[in-house]
């Protein structure tokens, strides 16, 4: 009978699974990939009020916080430019 060579199997490394990574502060390219929008449109949102003002970095660059874009797009946000402005608030007895 002919020999038979033993065979190690060998199983692979567990992969572990590595949390999320959560996103702090983001760039102006990185917003627009995030919710698929232009720069032109992204700054266009910021003036209207629709996106937070972004925040400049020690480094002079500019990012947006995401917790507050988030916070805008899903409604939890502040509520209208308007809002924030004092007189209208109180014209409307607030």
């Amino acid at each position: 009978m002919g020999r038979h060579d033993r065979v190690n199997i060998i199983n692979p490394p567990q992969q572990s699974e590595a949390a999320p990574r959560l996103i702090g502060y983001v760039s102006i390219s990185t917003l627009c990939d995030l919710i698929d929008a232009s720069e032109a449109t992204i700054r266009d949102w910021v003036k209207l009020g629709y996106l937070p003002k972004p925040v400049r970095m020690p480094t002079g660059t500019l990012r947006w916080k995401w917790a507050e874009i988030e916070k805008k797009l899903d409604g939890t946000g502040a509520g209208t430019p308007e809002d924030d402005d004092p007189i209208l608030r109180a014209s409307r007895g607030g």
